[in-house]
């Protein structure tokens, strides 16, 4: 006599199923944000690393020529320096990036560009040149700041008879990393532009109470500089913000005052210090120090006031003579 057995089901229902799904999707959004933070100190981190890269190197050509790069070179006015600005480069619009090149492994760029021999123009009409000023270096990119590594929202002007002649809408690898031409107008930072140049010795405030070089994002409306030379306006005029910022402009914002009242405040972001790290931005200091610095820090919001006495301001100055407080 045979007996039928029933064997019970192996498989899941489908409200397991569904259950499952829902844990999963769960966990998955769990663990998402600890994901991203754990991506974004990452990032964070290579970003100071690169500061620190810079530093270095700032300070090695500071050994070999006993003086800090300028942030662009046009201005004849460094003859009378002590040591002079050297000859070949005057006019030639390169920055103070190209100069620091061979401390950072990248002496082979620096030759193929001519540096010393020929303008930052000439090597763009060069197509190896060219090449090589569209090249983005890690050195020069903030990984928070993502995207392709050619600043591709400032290109640079059509040729036009008087001002330098680069190819058509030509675009040139960014930079995320400033110079800091100092705080309010040129020659009070530790890189001025065309004219002077800056020992340590001539830092009166401290390097470690000096900022050196500072971030600039490349989104939501920010230009991003690039490491190779300066633009020229049609007027023939150098902007050097495209290698440099002041301390003047609020971190981020860019804004130039906090008064609604004061109708001559002009906000320009392009020559603020920002980044794509929430609540601040990397800077490095001149003694080679690395800060992350709260975009909440001292500001003095009034343009009209000759005092700025913010923390924030004394840092972008080399020689202020005031004191400078915790930041």
């Amino acid at each position: 006599m045979s007996t039928n057995v029933r064997r019970k089901s192996q498989g899941f229902t489908l409200i397991e199923l569904l259950v499952v799904i829902a844990i999963i999707a769960i966990l998955i959004a769990l663990l998402l944000p600890a994901v991203q933070q754990a991506r974004e100190a990452a990032r964070r981190t290579q970003c100071r690393n690169n500061l620190k890269q810079l530093g270095l190197a700032l300070h090695n050509y500071h050994d070999v020529h006993k003086v800090f790069p300028i942030a662009s070179y046009y201005d004849f006015s460094g003859l009378d320096e002590d040591p002079p600005v050297w000859d070949s480069r005057l006019n030639s619009q390169w920055a103070w990036s190209v100069m620091i090149l061979p401390y950072l492994d990248q002496g082979n760029l620096y030759k193929v560009l001519g540096i010393g021999d020929q303008t930052f123009e000439q090597a763009a009409n060069d197509p190896a040149g060219l090449t090589g000023l569209r090249s983005p270096l890690p050195a020069f990119l903030c990984p928070s700041d993502i995207g392709e590594g050619i600043n591709e929202n400032r290109p640079f002007p059509d040729p036009i008879s008087g001002t330098m002649v680069v190819p058509t809408d030509t675009t040139f690898a960014k930079s995320n990393y400033m110079a800091c031409n100092g705080d309010r107008g040129d020659g009070d930072g530790i890189f001025p532009s065309g004219g002077g140049t800056v020992a340590i010795k001539n830092v009166s405030d401290g390097l470690s109470n000096t900022i050196m070089v500072g971030e600039r994002r490349s989104k939501d409306g920010f230009w991003a500089g690039i490491w190779a030379g300066q633009e020229l306006s049609e007027e023939g005029i150098t902007n050097v913000w495209c290698l440099a910022g002041l301390t003047e402009y609020q971190m981020n914002t860019g804004k130039h005052s906090l008064d609604p009242s004061d109708t001559n405040a002009v906000d320009n972001p392009k020559i603020a210090f920002s980044s794509q790290h929430q609540g601040g931005a990397f800077f490095l200091l001149g003694d080679g120090s690395v800060h992350f610095i709260n975009d909440s820090i001292q500001w003095n919001d009034s343009p009209n006031d000759s005092n700025d006495v913010g923390i924030y301001h004394l840092l972008g100055s080399m020689n202020d003579g005031l004191v400078v407080n915790e930041f």
